[in-house]
């Protein structure tokens, strides 16, 4: 009954967009995942996945039911099904930006609003669409995906491209994208991403520590490498800032695109030796961070890194406040997620409270 409710919606929400091309093939890839899904209990024993991919899989009841428990997240039904996507990314994304200041190009999607991103089942499809906005002018950024939240429309699946990943990551996603069935605003992607990172990255430590100890081996090389992303979000917002500059001030001294053009090629070539530079030694594992070398920087690079790795502190210091009381911070978040200015309530919470 519910799998055919799902289908009626599909069909619905074609017939209510025109047929659109796009839609059309949004709805033919989810409703292609419906097909493929089996429950979680019964892809753990398929001896078609080899013996870790099935270790991976056994996991995720426990951490479905740790984040439900503890964290205090409301999934539905996602992550109780499994989809042998093989290596297949769970989608493609989208994104652009002006050449000659940091501003995305955006989609407005019916029932879901205005998005600076946007997300192809078909890998063609969306490289001809990124090659087009390339063509007229913008940067762009088209990118492989392992997860996305459909917001309990349909039971998000744990996919077989994901058991690629490494635990701490693993679980991380997981907890992100249940974040956000649980709290999501639309029209604002900044704020709904880098809270899903916050409350992802804290919400598997806190899995990690309960499931093997707060001294274990595996909790320990798990804090490392958060350690390196919060090293690499620090490089991201670098990126953001030092751009910024250079756009702000080139409008204010009136340049003309090309001119600004011509400039910034100097900057990106600052910014790609940045990481090298400054960050690079930082590291605790860096061998595991060698794609950030000689990165290739353009505006939709940045505009994507710091919508999901800007302005953590902030929600870490929510957390802190609430006495590292995870449901307590959800409940906040939705608050936030509730108001015009999402990081503005969120400040001026802080400082009725400190």
């Amino acid at each position: 009954m519910r799998q055919r409710f799902r289908i009626s919606i599909c069909v619905s929400v074609l017939f209510l967009t025109g047929c659109d091309p796009y839609i059309a093939h949004l709805i033919e890839g989810q409703l292609a995942s419906l097909d493929r899904i089996v429950p979680i209990e019964d892809a753990i024993n398929d001896a078609s996945l080899t013996e870790a991919e099935r270790a991976m899989l056994a996991r995720v009841p426990d951490i479905r039911q740790y984040a439900i428990d503890v964290i205090g997240l409301t999934p539905g039904d996602a992550y109780t099904v499994f989809d042998a996507n093989g290596s297949t990314p769970a989608a493609y994304v989208l994104a652009a930006s002006a050449q000659d200041r940091l501003s995305p190009y955006e989609w407005t999607f019916p029932f879901f609003g205005v998005s600076p991103a946007k997300g192809f089942f078909d890998e063609e499809m969306g490289r001809t669409e990124a090659l087009a906005l390339r063509e007229a002018g913008w940067d762009v950024l088209y990118a492989r995906a392992d997860g996305f939240s459909t917001l309990g429309l349909f039971p998000d699946p744990v996919r077989q491209s994901n058991l690629a990943l490494t635990l701490s990551d693993f679980v991380e996603l997981l907890m992100h994208e249940m974040t956000h069935s649980t709290v999501f605003k639309l029209n604002d992607a900044d704020f709904s991403e880098s809270m899903a990172t916050f409350v992802g990255r804290a919400a598997a430590e806190s899995w990690y520590v309960a499931r093997f100890g707060d001294d274990a081996d595996e909790t320990r090389r798990a804090r490392l490498r958060w350690a390196d992303k919060e090293i690499l979000d620090s490089y991201v917002n670098a990126l953001y800032s030092r751009a910024t500059a250079f756009y702000e001030s080139a409008a204010a001294e009136g340049k003309s695109s090309d001119v600004i053009l011509a400039e910034r090629v100097e900057l990106f070539a600052e910014l790609g030796a940045l990481f090298d530079a400054e960050f690079r030694m930082q590291l605790n594992l860096p061998d595991e961070w060698s794609f950030a070398a000689n990165p290739s920087i353009d505006n939709a690079t940045i505009l994507s890194g710091v919508r999901y790795q800007s302005g953590l502190a902030l929600y870490g210091a929510v957390f802190d406040v609430v006495g590292r009381d995870f449901p307590a911070l959800v409940v906040v978040l939705q608050e936030a997620a509730n108001q015009g200015n999402s990081r503005e309530y969120l400040q001026n919470w802080l400082a009725e409270r400190t």
